[in-house]
Protein backbone atom coordinates (compact mmCIF):
# COMPACT_ATOMS: atom_id res chain seq x y z
CA UNK A 1 0.00 0.00 0.00
CA UNK A 2 1.41 3.71 -1.15
CA UNK A 3 0.86 6.50 1.04
CA UNK A 4 -0.60 9.25 -0.82
CA UNK A 5 -0.67 11.74 1.83
CA UNK A 6 -1.01 12.36 5.66
CA UNK A 7 -3.55 14.59 6.98
CA UNK A 8 -3.02 16.34 9.98
CA UNK A 9 -2.77 12.44 11.75
CA UNK A 10 -6.43 12.17 10.71
CA UNK A 11 -6.44 9.91 7.97
CA UNK A 12 -4.50 8.29 5.41
CA UNK A 13 -5.44 8.59 1.28
CA UNK A 14 -4.21 5.63 -0.98
CA UNK A 15 -4.53 6.87 -4.39
CA UNK A 16 -5.97 3.66 -6.44
CA UNK A 17 -3.79 4.41 -9.32
CA UNK A 18 -0.51 3.15 -7.33
CA UNK A 19 -2.22 0.28 -5.75
CA UNK A 20 -3.37 -0.50 -9.15
CA UNK A 21 0.08 -0.41 -10.36
CA UNK A 22 1.28 -2.70 -7.25
CA UNK A 23 -1.59 -5.21 -8.07
CA UNK A 24 -0.08 -5.44 -11.77
CA UNK A 25 3.59 -5.69 -10.89
CA UNK A 26 2.47 -8.56 -8.41
CA UNK A 27 0.50 -10.34 -11.36
CA UNK A 28 3.38 -9.86 -13.66
CA UNK A 29 6.39 -11.00 -11.21
CA UNK A 30 3.74 -13.92 -11.06
CA UNK A 31 2.75 -15.08 -14.20
CA UNK A 32 6.60 -14.83 -14.77
CA UNK A 33 7.05 -17.39 -11.70
CA UNK A 34 4.57 -19.69 -13.26
CA UNK A 35 5.86 -19.55 -16.96
CA UNK A 36 9.71 -20.21 -15.59
CA UNK A 37 8.37 -22.94 -13.65
CA UNK A 38 6.78 -24.48 -16.29
CA UNK A 39 9.84 -24.04 -18.73
CA UNK A 40 11.68 -25.85 -16.02
CA UNK A 41 9.66 -28.87 -15.67
CA UNK A 42 9.95 -29.01 -19.50
CA UNK A 43 13.72 -28.74 -19.24
CA UNK A 44 13.45 -31.46 -16.80
CA UNK A 45 11.21 -33.97 -18.68
CA UNK A 46 12.93 -34.32 -22.38
CA UNK A 47 10.24 -35.46 -24.87
CA UNK A 48 12.61 -38.50 -25.95
CA UNK A 49 14.74 -40.40 -23.25
CA UNK A 50 18.67 -40.86 -23.43
CA UNK A 51 18.01 -44.17 -23.42
CA UNK A 52 15.34 -45.10 -25.78
CA UNK A 53 17.60 -42.98 -28.28
CA UNK A 54 20.36 -44.76 -27.80
CA UNK A 55 18.44 -47.63 -28.08
CA UNK A 56 17.19 -46.87 -31.37
CA UNK A 57 20.72 -45.99 -32.65
CA UNK A 58 21.98 -49.88 -31.96
CA UNK A 59 18.66 -51.11 -33.17
CA UNK A 60 19.28 -49.41 -36.44
CA UNK A 61 23.40 -50.43 -36.40
CA UNK A 62 22.50 -54.04 -35.77
CA UNK A 63 19.96 -53.66 -39.20
CA UNK A 64 22.92 -52.01 -41.22
CA UNK A 65 25.43 -54.77 -39.90
CA UNK A 66 23.28 -57.40 -40.73
CA UNK A 67 22.35 -56.20 -43.98
CA UNK A 68 26.24 -55.61 -45.11
CA UNK A 69 27.04 -59.35 -44.16
CA UNK A 70 23.91 -60.59 -45.96
CA UNK A 71 25.49 -58.17 -49.42
CA UNK A 72 28.50 -59.90 -48.61
CA UNK A 73 27.44 -63.25 -48.44
CA UNK A 74 25.67 -62.43 -52.36
CA UNK A 75 28.84 -60.86 -53.47
CA UNK A 76 30.85 -64.39 -52.55
CA UNK A 77 28.00 -66.51 -54.17
CA UNK A 78 27.96 -64.48 -57.29
CA UNK A 79 32.21 -64.96 -57.14
CA UNK A 80 32.13 -68.38 -56.20
CA UNK A 81 29.57 -68.95 -59.37
CA UNK A 82 31.51 -66.78 -61.90
CA UNK A 83 35.13 -68.74 -60.97
CA UNK A 84 33.32 -71.86 -61.23
CA UNK A 85 31.74 -70.69 -64.54
CA UNK A 86 35.19 -69.83 -66.30
CA UNK A 87 37.13 -72.32 -64.61
CA UNK A 88 34.49 -74.90 -67.56
CA UNK A 89 35.88 -72.41 -70.38
CA UNK A 90 39.09 -71.60 -71.54
CA UNK A 91 38.34 -68.00 -70.95
CA UNK A 92 39.87 -65.49 -67.53
CA UNK A 93 38.22 -62.42 -66.40
CA UNK A 94 39.92 -59.19 -66.19
CA UNK A 95 38.83 -56.69 -63.62
CA UNK A 96 40.05 -52.98 -63.83
CA UNK A 97 39.23 -49.89 -62.52
CA UNK A 98 38.08 -46.35 -64.63
CA UNK A 99 39.61 -44.10 -63.17
CA UNK A 100 37.77 -41.03 -65.08
CA UNK A 101 34.18 -43.01 -64.24
CA UNK A 102 34.76 -44.41 -60.78
CA UNK A 103 33.40 -47.52 -62.39
CA UNK A 104 34.97 -51.47 -62.55
CA UNK A 105 35.06 -52.93 -65.95
CA UNK A 106 34.89 -56.81 -66.23
CA UNK A 107 36.56 -57.94 -69.62
CA UNK A 108 35.85 -62.05 -70.39
CA UNK A 109 38.96 -62.76 -72.07
CA UNK A 110 40.54 -65.99 -74.02
CA UNK A 111 42.88 -67.45 -72.47
CA UNK A 112 44.85 -68.54 -75.30
CA UNK A 113 44.35 -65.33 -78.01
CA UNK A 114 43.89 -62.75 -75.45
CA UNK A 115 40.62 -61.98 -77.28
CA UNK A 116 38.42 -59.81 -75.56
CA UNK A 117 34.56 -61.90 -75.62
CA UNK A 118 32.91 -59.52 -73.45
CA UNK A 119 32.96 -56.59 -71.88
CA UNK A 120 30.47 -55.25 -68.88
CA UNK A 121 29.79 -52.55 -69.42
CA UNK A 122 30.73 -51.91 -73.00
CA UNK A 123 32.63 -49.89 -74.44
CA UNK A 124 29.79 -47.85 -75.81
CA UNK A 125 28.08 -47.50 -72.85
CA UNK A 126 31.31 -46.17 -71.08
CA UNK A 127 31.68 -43.81 -74.10
CA UNK A 128 28.29 -42.39 -73.07
CA UNK A 129 29.08 -42.45 -69.61
CA UNK A 130 31.96 -40.06 -70.44
CA UNK A 131 30.49 -37.77 -72.62
CA UNK A 132 27.69 -37.54 -69.88
CA UNK A 133 30.06 -36.64 -67.17
CA UNK A 134 31.95 -34.05 -69.60
CA UNK A 135 28.65 -32.38 -70.31
CA UNK A 136 27.59 -32.30 -66.71
CA UNK A 137 31.13 -30.83 -66.20
CA UNK A 138 30.11 -28.13 -68.51
CA UNK A 139 25.95 -27.40 -66.91
CA UNK A 140 27.40 -27.24 -63.47
CA UNK A 141 30.22 -25.39 -63.40
CA UNK A 142 32.04 -26.04 -59.90
CA UNK A 143 33.15 -22.59 -59.49
CA UNK A 144 29.93 -20.82 -58.96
Amino acid sequence: MMVDSINGGAGIAVTTVEASKAESATRVTRDRQENSSREIKSLKEPKLRITEVADQVAADKRSSLHSLDEIANDLREAITALNSALAKTPTKAIITRDEELNRFIVRIADEKSGEVVREIPSEAVLKFARNLQELKGLIFDKSL
